[in-house]
């Protein structure tokens, strides 16, 4: 169990007794389910749907279709968009390929990427390139550069640098736009407003720091630069400092946990900065596993009370997935992974299976009752990316546990 005399662990009892608990239920309900619905797993022809439904929503142009309706008579402009959930859909593409699955996508992949260094990367100062993010497609009164969404386009486009489609100096410029954006302490500045040529240090966005971290481990990868590494740690701890008194209430991040993942992975962390990272992230699963709705005979089995949601779940599971690989202790891999197969199975259950938008994922598990609003229905290419990304990490750990 948690060594609760440890300084470096944040769990207290009462976590233990929601383990304890989820232990008994989830081993209750799920047993008797989990295994007969194996056969589905590790969830091909699911990937493989909503794969074709992304690759069907590439215009020639490399623009995606961000959003449709599952009743094929609503239809939208491709005017409201986002930058950033373009890049989270082309490191979705590439991570489908790098699990080993198939490169049919790959040259659509190629030009949605050119399209997004095109229309939204942007060179500021002599060394910096931001993403930029549109007053006429977000909605916001002036151009700005998240900082996460350079994160996340690191994740996405640093494969293009090893693929010859991208010079290392505009990937080098995204982690430079990050740096500028950390503090002192380690937090990132949420935006830059490109009018005053300077960033927000008031506005807060809980995932962009991970992003930014993710992004810069991927820059890291690819040009091995102790200040990228630095920049990593800095960022992580900040957020494990900043985050491990907030008990149950603890945002679900898992842009932060796959960081953690990695470095723990590459031995680039040890000793307290890795028993406090591992403390992290088992203390994030825990108020999700708490939540989980484990009863066979619940409509929602494999969701969360609170949470219906596709797009979220998907993250959940991506974040789990690497928590799984964080923690030493046995039998939270065991709750993790039981809680994995039920909740990739919910978002089997979930995804539109036939029509033109087969493999599309709407907005809410509800989009299938009567009287819900259109918005229920909603199918946005980021719905679909964390999905696929979710049944992915789960599958990787099926296969190299050989539970499949």
């Amino acid at each position: 169990m948690f060594d609760l005399t440890s300084p470096t662990s944040y769990i207290p009892t009462i976590f233990l007794i929601i383990v304890g608990t989820f232990v008994s239920l989830l081993w209750k309900d799920a047993k008797k389910s989990t295994h007969e619905n194996t056969w589905e797993l590790p969830y091909f022809s699911e990937i493989a749907l909503s794969m074709n439904y992304i690759n069907r929503n590439i215009h020639p142009d490399g623009r995606f279709q961000y959003r449709h309706n599952v009743d094929p008579e609503i239809t939208y402009e491709n005017n409201t968009y986002n930058s950033l959930r373009h890049a989270g859909t082309l490191y979705a593409m590439y991570e489908y390929e790098k699990y080993g699955l198939e490169t049919k996508f790959k040259d659509n992949r190629i030009i949605a990427s050119k399209y997004f260094i095109d229309r939204y990367l942007k060179k500021i100062g002599d060394d910096k390139y931001v993403v930029l993010s549109l007053p006429e497609e977000e909605g916001i009164k002036f151009p700005i550069a998240k900082s996460g969404a350079a994160g996340v386009a690191l994740c996405a486009l640093c494969n293009l640098y090893e693929e010859k489609e991208l010079e290392l100096s505009v990937l080098r410029g995204l982690g430079e736009f990050i740096l500028s954006m950390i503090n002192e302490e380690g937090n990132v500045w949420a935006y830059y407003n490109l009018e005053t040529n300077e960033p927000d240090k008031n506005a807060e966005a809980i995932f962009y720091p991970g992003e930014a971290a993710a992004g810069l481990f991927y820059l890291y990868e690819i040009d091995p630069q102790q200040k990228w590494l630095d920049a990593i740690k800095n960022i992580i701890m900040y957020i494990v400092h900043t985050r491990k008194t907030m008990d149950l209430n603890i945002p679900f991040d898992h842009w932060s946990v796959l960081v953690i993942e990695k470095l723990l992975a590459r031995k680039l962390v040890a000793g307290k900065d890795a028993d406090e990272m591992r403390a992290y992230s088992e203390q994030m699963a825990i108020p999700a596993l708490s939540n989980q709705i484990t009863n066979p005979k619940n409509s929602y089995y494999g969701a969360f009370m609170d949470n219906i949601r596709p797009c979220s779940l998907g993250t959940i599971m991506e974040g789990l997935a690497s928590i799984y690989f964080c923690t030493e202790n046995e039998q939270l891999k065991t709750i993790i992974s039981k809680s994995l197969s039920i909740g990739n199975y919910f978002l089997a259950r979930v995804q539109v299976k036939t029509g033109i938008h087969a493999g599309g994922l709407p907005n809410s598990a509800n989009w299938v009752k009567p009287g819900v609003t259109p918005n229920a229905s909603i199918i946005r290419i980021d719905n679909v990316q964390h999905v696929v990304l979710g049944w992915l990490r789960y599958q990787h750990i099926l296969k190299i546990t050989g539970q499949y």
